[in-house]
């Protein structure tokens, strides 16, 4: 069902991103729930040949979803290099298995035929449960980083307030009884003995736990009232109100800005950012970027780069043998054309005629 749904959302007319990455999400756990088919009806030892392969859609179902709603409450979200870093995980646990996939017939047996533990002085089974304890801590990070996203979820004033859906506050709980149950059952098989029984039990109730989730989730993104496009108003109203700054210390934050400018020369890193900046100051990007508007009378680019600019002024006079190229680098900026752009931009001549001229005198 969920691989059916998955089609669905990849044959959407608007295929926007969360479409695609709520399609690798489905189909990801339409592959944790036939494996917990297999699990349950006692036929995985049958198909063993399938033992290992749900193992990167688990993973996967972390970074998906987290980039899902990561679509939902940025409205501008664009995909960019530094998201291809979630496939890292997914990426490692396919290595990891290649191992247990190409073990011969009877250790894989035996890895299958009884669940995760570090216990059982088996190798094989004991390495099995080393990946599944990777998957597992991956999985429940990208919860803390999605439950550290959207926090105003947990605020019951907020959720009063806003009218925020409770089929909305369903899933997130649904979601995280799940990764309770299923770390649940893989803590208790290493601790209690003889705990097959219980261990299929818990995954049998996991997969329709799942099951129901996803036709929810499903629901809310294709029903006539999006929820989703709900939580991005209650986001984006909430990042409005945030950003406001009437009521930051200005006297403490813009000295700590100039200082972090001047004696700390972020500048020069190229990966500095507003994100990254704000971080610094404790504050959301959008109040530094409000308050450099208001108080520098500048954006956050020009505000950066007149920075650099006036070290690089500096810096081709003081050090006459050092190249252009290797200056526009050690200032911040990551590639020699911007750098030309915003030296003849600030000061009316390119790096050469401005050495040229300066060192004449």
């Amino acid at each position: 069902m969920s691989w059916t749904l998955a089609i669905g959302q990849l044959m959407n007319r608007e295929r926007k991103f969360f479409n695609f990455m709520f399609a690798v999400f489905l189909f990801s756990m339409g592959a944790c729930q036939y494996y917990s088919v297999l699990v349950v009806t006692d036929t995985l030892t049958v198909y063993h040949y399938l033992g290992f392969l749900h193992l990167p859609f688990l993973c996967l179902t972390g970074p998906a979803f987290y980039l899902c709603f990561k679509s939902v409450f940025w409205k501008d979200f664009q995909l960019s290099k530094k998201h291809f870093l979630h496939a890292i995980p997914v990426i490692i646990t396919v290595l990891l298995i290649i191992p247990l996939v190409t073990a011969e017939h009877n250790a894989k047996l035996e890895v299958l035929r009884y669940p995760p533990s570090f216990r059982s002085g088996n190798p094989a089974r004991t390495y099995y449960s080393f990946v599944i304890t990777l998957i597992l801590i991956t999985g429940m990070s990208y919860l803390v980083a999605f439950f550290k996203e959207c926090s105003f979820l947990l605020s019951i004033k907020y959720i009063r307030k806003n009218g925020v859906p409770v089929i909305l506050i369903t899933v997130v709980a649904l979601l995280c009884i799940s990764g309770v149950i299923y770390t649940s059952a893989v803590v208790l098989n290493n601790f209690a003995a003889d705990s097959r029984i219980l261990y299929h039990i818990l995954v049998e109730v996991l997969s329709m736990i799942l099951l129901f989730t996803v036709f929810i989730i499903y629901w809310m993104s294709s029903g006539r009232d999006n929820y989703f496009q709900a939580l991005r108003n209650h986001e984006e109203k909430r990042r409005y109100e945030k950003s406001r700054i009437g009521n930051l210390d200005m006297s403490s934050i813009i000295p700590r800005l100039e200082y972090l400018m001047k004696e700390d020369k972020l500048y020069r890193s190229d990966e500095i950012s507003l994100i990254k900046l704000a971080g610094h100051l404790g504050i959301e990007s959008y109040q530094l970027s409000q308050m450099i508007n208001e108080k520098f009378n500048k954006n956050f680019s020009t505000f950066i780069n007149e920075y650099r600019i006036e070290e690089a002024k500096m810096l081709l006079l003081q050090e006459r043998e050092r190249t252009i190229f290797s200056i526009a680098y050690a200032v911040g900026f990551n590639s020699p054309a911007p750098f030309y752009e915003w030296f003849q931009k600030l000061t009316g001549l390119s790096p050469s005629k401005y050495r040229k001229k300066n060192l004449i005198r």
